[in-house]
């Protein structure tokens, strides 16, 4: 409950009495009083509307930036799909002395409908020039001669991958050659990569290009002709767009990304509007008030009993401010606990009693596979709007990288590069997770986060983790550690809130914590609750974020 402070001492709230000439100058001005507290909420609401609406652009612009970049490093792991099937050919002819049979039996299974390549074929540099002595695939006639052997020769010249568009009868291929350095210099591969007619590509819903429509160019030119792949309908993209390159060969691929929808949730995009509604309605409420009181002023009515009841009534729209705050750092955290086989999982997330500002706590659970699952508790330093974003931004990036396989350390060590103190005003504890649910196991990796807490039986402990620095903090690493937890254990993570006390020791907190919780012979539901009751009370001043996880198995 969030109860108005008494007013200070001197104001006009604060004095008993009015002078005549003083209640007469309040009274004739009651309309100008009402305009100007009325103008002054707007003005602050406009602000605020504003501030809000430039945080969440530019929140939007750092995810499809990173998003985009991300997308890239998936074209960055693919290019050896491609150059790497023709370095082995280039170097089974080179070892075999051009044996044709042999290049031909490795590039098969590459070349075909649906494959890496439509056509290939193996080439040798004479004394007089080139000659070629094997074919894979059938070429349609596609590529002639003379383009074949000039590509081809170009990769001679340069001794590395040479890619180039072909165009022949209203069709497109890419085309690369290969040549190696040293003793394979004697042979090189030609290969064909076939370009669909329409270029239109299909979205997975786990790519890394899930959220984003896209163009592949080749080269840096984004024109038409240059166009490989695309999701979009329309060329060229309109609104907000993010570019990155990709080395291939001895050009380039060009991707042009745009988001197709929020990337970080719709809550985000509609947060300006329902605070320009609630600064409206609040300004309103202020002006409705200040009436009262200037109506009180004119007639002299400063009864005891009234001016509480006033501020009662200010305290009342504090506490709904605080109610909206608590609803909006609910909506940032996830709205259900996926089900995992083998394995019971329960949250809590329970409000500070300080203050209306959204506080950076959270927590999440992201299945992976059949087999794996990952988790994540983390507390950003702070509260307010640029704290839930920092905490918004994380909680989004983490997700994606466990998606893509990515171990707990790993995943940190990537975010780290993602905020910095210094730059964003906040830092944040994480403790990110990997658990294999057919052997028990979790992988652990900590930045600067509280230790978690194994229940088995009558033992209570906490897994000694490598702890590294914040996330925000320069300068530090971080090391994954493997536990493997008996049937029927419990681990509990939490965030600071849950063991820290003012004018208490932190070990206390943490003595407590594994006192409470030694023997609980209870379901993990009403295991949270009970540790909730136990620890924590109404006036705690931090959040409390708290994630447990059961093996049934």
């Amino acid at each position: 409950m969030v109860t108005a402070e008494p007013p200070p001492a001197g104001s006009d709230l604060a004095e008993p009495e009015l002078s005549s000439s003083r209640l007469v100058k309040h009274a004739s001005r009651p309309v100008g009083v009402i305009v100007a507290v009325t103008a002054l909420g707007l003005v602050i609401t406009c602000l605020v509307t504003w501030a809000s609406w430039l945080l969440e652009n530019r929140n939007e612009s750092h995810l499809l930036r990173l998003q985009t970049e991300q997308a890239g490093e998936v074209l960055t792991a693919a290019t050896p799909d491609t150059e790497t099937p023709l370095s082995t050919a280039v170097q089974i002819a080179s070892v075999s002395g051009g044996n044709e049979r042999e290049v031909s039996r490795y590039l098969t299974p590459y070349v075909g409908p649906g494959k890496a390549f439509a056509y290939a074929s193996l080439w040798q540099m004479t004394g007089t020039g080139l000659r070629q002595l094997a074919t894979v695939g059938a070429s349609f006639d596609f590529a002639s001669r003379v383009q074949e052997r000039s590509l081809v020769a170009n990769a001679v010249r340069g001794a590395g991958l040479v890619v180039n568009k072909i165009f022949r009868g209203g069709r497109e291929r890419l085309g690369f050659a290969l040549a190696m350095p040293g003793a394979a210099r004697s042979f090189a591969v030609y290969a064909e990569h076939a370009i669909p007619v329409n270029r239109r590509a299909s979205v997975a819903s786990n790519s890394a290009f899930s959220d984003l429509n896209y163009a592949i160019y080749i080269g840096r030119s984004e024109i038409r002709a240059n166009l490989l792949t695309t999701s979009f309908t329309n060329l060229p993209p309109t609104g907000p767009n993010a570019k990155v390159t990709v080395p291939l060969g001895n050009t380039v691929l060009t991707l042009v990304a745009s988001p197709r929808g929020q990337l970080g949730g719709t809550l985000p995009a509609r947060l300006p509007w329902i605070l320009g509604i609630l600064g409206i309605a609040l300004s309103l409420a202020m002006a409705w008030t200040a009436e009262r009181l200037v109506r009180r002023r004119r007639s002299a009515e400063h009864d005891a009993s009234e001016i509480r009841r006033l501020y009662s009534e200010l305290g009342a729209l504090f506490g709904e401010q605080r109610t909206i705050a608590e609803t909006l750092q609910r909506a940032l955290l996830p709205r259900e606990t996926p089900d995992i086989a083998g394995v019971e999982a329960a949250v809590r997330y329970v409000p500070g009693a300080k203050g209306m500002e959204i506080g950076g706590d959270w927590y999440s659970v992201i299945p992976i596979d059949d087999g794996h699952f990952g988790f994540v508790v983390g507390d950003v330093s702070g509260r307010g709007l640029s704290a839930a974003t920092v905490m918004a931004g994380l909680r989004f990036t983490i997700r994606t990288y466990f998606l893509e396989g990515y171990s707990p350390s790993a995943i940190l060590a990537k975010c780290s590069k993602q905020i910095h103190v210094l730059d964003d005003g906040h830092f944040a504890t994480v403790l990110v997770g990997v658990a294999d649910t057919s052997r028990a196991e979790i992988t652990l990796a900590n930045a600067g986060h509280f230790n978690p807490l194994v229940i088995d039986g009558e033992q209570s402990s906490f897994i000694d983790t490598v702890v590294g620095v914040p996330l925000g903090v320069s300068g530090g690493s971080y090391e994954s550690v493997t536990v493997e937890l008996a049937p029927g254990a419990t681990l509990l993570a939490f965030t600071d809130g849950l063991v820290e006390h003012r004018g208490e020791s932190l070990d206390v907190g943490l003595k407590r914590l594994e006192e409470v919780t030694r023997g609980a012979d209870c379901p993990l539901d009403q295991l949270l609750t009970n540790v909730i009751a136990d620890l924590t009370d109404s006036g705690s001043e931090d959040d409390v974020a708290m994630l447990g996880l059961r093996w049934t198995m």
